[in-house]
């Protein structure tokens, strides 16, 4: 039996340390408006200060639980603001795994970091406009129905869904999704139209039926760390699920260029022998294939 997380965007606000300090610069003034990041973008919130309280876009904490964010918050580090009052930074350890959500500037849809190392490609771009572009490359419309393989901060299948589309996407650690719970660029994963389905993608791939989507995003981490997501079997099952003539695009970065290694050679073998028809191999980023 598939297991579907019930995902469930926490209410209140996610600011960074810079945003915390202004917030208190602005309500020590008696400015009663404050811009502060909001989800896809930054908006206006309305802000009143008395009593040592802050409130701001309907959420009231201590100021002085907002000082000591702002101090102790480094330029990288979120932290959320609870309809309780409470300042939280997210931010925590699960087992031996460090998960952050980690700022990349005022209105820029944050990343996510697991004991130091980014789950997003930053190079150039960013992790929201990367996503939209993955979505984009498989030609994602209204109606379709779509995979969506490594939900990580929900990006993919909110471009996806954005479109019209109805997406089932695969997540392994719910941890990730607890952090994903935090921000407010991951809000349409609680979407009607989009599946969570909690566990191991090659399990999940074995129930799922034969011939289901029309369309795939496959955003795996590194091989070192997910090898077997880049493996013959994988690609097998991936194609079981896909319609004939389906698009799929598979992240692949470019691990070990500076050792003069190409993974994507490798990865477009397996895909070919799994019944792809391989499109486009875009150097150092993808493999855009179709289901034959």
């Amino acid at each position: 039996m598939l297991g579907v997380y019930p995902f469930c965007p926490r209410r209140g606000l996610a600011l960074c340390a810079e945003e915390i300090a202004e917030i208190l610069a602005a309500a020590s003034s008696g400015s009663t408006v404050v811009e502060v990041s909001v989800g896809i973008g930054t908006g206006k919130a309305a802000l009143r200060s008395s009593g040592g309280l802050v409130e701001l876009g309907g959420v009231t904490v201590d100021a002085g639980k907002l000082a000591s964010a702002a101090r102790e918050g480094g330029e990288d580090d979120v932290f959320f603001l609870t309809e309780r009052g409470e300042v939280v930074k997210v931010a925590f350890f699960r087992g031996h795994l460090y998960y952050k959500l980690e700022g990349l500037g005022r209105g820029v849809a944050p990343t996510l970091e697991i004991s130091g190392i980014r789950m997003h490609n930053i190079v150039g771009t960013d992790p929201w406009r990367d996503a939209r572009r993955k979505v984009e490359l498989v030609g994602v419309g209204p109606g379709d129905v779509v995979l969506d393989v490594c939900t990580g901060l929900g990006y993919t299948a909110s471009h996806a869904v954005a479109r019209g589309a109805e997406v089932v996407t695969v997540e392994k650690d719910v941890a990730v999704l607890e952090v994903a719970e935090y921000n407010p660029w991951s809000r349409l994963l609680a979407h009607p139209s989009v599946t969570i389905l909690l566990g191991d993608a090659l399990e999940v791939l074995e129930e799922l039926p034969e011939g289901c989507f029309d369309a795939a995003v496959h955003d795996p981490p590194t091989f070192r760390i997910a090898g077997e997501l880049y493996g013959l079997e994988f690609y097998r099952r991936l194609r079981r699920v896909l319609r004939r003539g389906a698009r799929v695009f598979h992240y692949t970065g470019w691990p070990g260029k500076h050792r003069g290694l190409d993974i994507q050679r490798g990865v477009a073998r397996r895909m070919r022998a799994a019944g792809f028809r391989v499109l486009r191999a875009i150097r150092g980023y993808g493999i855009l294939a179709e289901a034959v």
